[in-house]
């Protein structure tokens, strides 16, 4: 399941967003990525510096033809160069390109500049072990902070800063929010200052950032966008479920910025223009292709809260999406044109929405190419959530189908037709062992546990507790029958 706050994908998330192991969005890009040259640099790189309006109006027609299918309640792009906005509008019906919405793991870029602004100023050293900001960190001599940037530190993705410990491979990239939540602690012991206050300070007031907040709650007071979450194929409201403690899996830092589709584009301009005060471009090249490679179906390389994307490609691109429990983001950066995107969604559509808003980004990527996107069918959303919710059907009446029966099985035992052991037996594998299977599965097969799909995909948790429980509670009733035959 994907990159909440996982990139993810591949979002890997991961984009996680941010990710649950199910990683809708990465696994989109699984099959496109490869390395990418380390060699190519951002700043000077000759390019288109402004769009056609021919291409303003395909990108229109795309976008409105395109988003109705999806059922998000609000889609927000912003495209920029490095002298302004391009492109911004909103589509659904809710909200503007100045609304704030959640942005899940792009959170990390943020949390990367002001990790290097503090290395440019002598205070942070990438090659430099965790103890020496944080002295009580566990493992804290045998991690860097450049591993924390790279998700190499091998600590586990589902930890948080209560229970961290190095559980993987080093210098093996495995997405993990606690690498970021990390790097906001170090951030505040270095400099003196809450996360918030030092994000805020030198990053988002200097750029001008007026719809950006490093607090959800702040944000709340502030017009954020209602945040909506997918119940088997219908979109319903749902409030902020940031929690503000150490046991958080995601934190403010690794996935809890809140950001407007404007905004977003602005800060990918301080990229474009070669960090405009806020970090130098030796900085930003060192963010962008000090990366390490991800061994996923095809290699690509994450560096410092950004991905690094070429085939199939004509030019390399730079992307970070993010996902919360009701809201999904995308910032992309096209070196070779000088373009940033940046794209906001109220909702989290785990298993459909996800896929959906990470095609349309490449989509919009694909147009700036010149290269015609992948289109979406007309009931495409409605097919791929029909079968979603026709496996649950299944699950739940297999659930079910047991406690239909049982006056038939009572009577059958009566009768003398059911013998005692054989029975026994079978209602342990059936309703023990089936029960177990289901509540383990998630973890067993995609690595996530049961309260990440609560939060992430709460649909599939109601039907796993559902038919757990009437499994477990068919399997006692039948016991009781049993024992009481003998």
């Amino acid at each position: 399941m994907k990159e909440p706050g996982t990139d993810s994908r591949k979002n890997k998330s991961k984009n996680h967003r941010n990710r649950i192991t199910v990683r809708a969005v990465s696994c989109l890009l699984a099959g496109a990525l490869i390395f990418m040259n380390p060699q190519t640099a951002l700043a000077g790189v000759a390019g288109s510096s402004a769009l056609e309006p021919a291409l303003y109006e395909k990108i229109d027609d795309y976008l409105t033809d395109t988003i109705p299918k999806t059922h998000f309640p609000s889609f927000s792009v912003t495209i920029v160069d490095p002298e302004g906005s391009l492109f911004s509008k909103t589509y659904g019906g809710m909200g503007s390109n100045d609304t704030t919405y959640l942005v899940g793991s792009v959170s990390k870029s943020f949390t990367a500049v002001c990790i290097m602004k503090l290395v440019e100023q002598g205070k942070i050293k990438l090659d430099v072990p965790l103890s020496a900001y944080l002295p009580d960190a566990p493992d804290g001599d045998r991690i860097s902070v450049l591993q924390l940037l790279n998700h190499t530190s091998g600590l586990g993705e589902h930890q948080n800063l209560t229970d961290y410990r190095i559980v993987n491979s080093q210098g093996v990239h495995v997405y993990a929010n606690v690498n970021y939540s990390l790097l906001g602690k170090i951030v505040e012991a270095v400099s003196g200052r809450t996360y918030e206050d030092y994000v805020t300070e030198n990053v988002f007031v200097p750029l001008g950032l007026k719809h950006t907040f490093a607090d959800p709650h702040k944000a709340a007071g502030n017009g954020l966008m209602q945040g909506y979450e997918n119940l088997f194929g219908f979109m319903m409201k749902t409030g902020i479920r940031y929690r503000d403690s150490e046991d958080a899996w995601i934190t403010v830092p690794a996935g809890y910025i809140s950001s407007s589709a404007n905004d977003l584009g602005r800060y990918l301009q301080m990229y474009l223009n070669g960090g405009e005060g806020i970090l130098s471009e030796d900085s930003i090249r060192e963010m962008f292709y000090n990366g390490v490679e991800v061994e996923d179906d095809i290699p690509y390389r994450y560096g410092m809260g950004w991905n690094l994307i070429q085939e199939p490609l004509k030019h390399p691109v730079l992307r970070h999406s993010g996902l919360v429990e009701n809201g999904m983001a995308c910032i992309y950066i096209l070196p070779e044109e000088q373009l940033g995107v940046a794209i906001t969604v109220n909702a989290n559509d785990y298993f459909v929405g996800g896929d959906l808003a990470d095609r349309i980004g490449w989509g919009l990527v694909l147009l700036l190419m010149e290269e015609e996107p992948e289109q979406i069918g007309a009931g495409e959303y409605f097919t791929r959530h029909l079968l979603y919710d026709l496996i649950y059907l299944l699950v739940i009446l297999v659930a079910v189908f047991p406690l239909i029966l049982l006056p038939v099985y009572q009577k059958r035992l009566r009768k003398g037709k059911i013998r005692i052991v054989p029975a026994m037996i079978g209602t342990a594998a059936l309703h023990v062992g089936l029960p177990v299977f289901l509540l383990l599965l998630t973890g067993i097969f995609f690595k996530t546990p049961l309260w990440v799909v609560k939060a992430f995909v709460p649909d599939l948790y109601a039907v796993i507790q559902l038919s757990a429980t009437l499994l477990f509670a068919g399997g006692v009733i039948k016991f009781f029958m049993l024992m009481r035959q003998k």
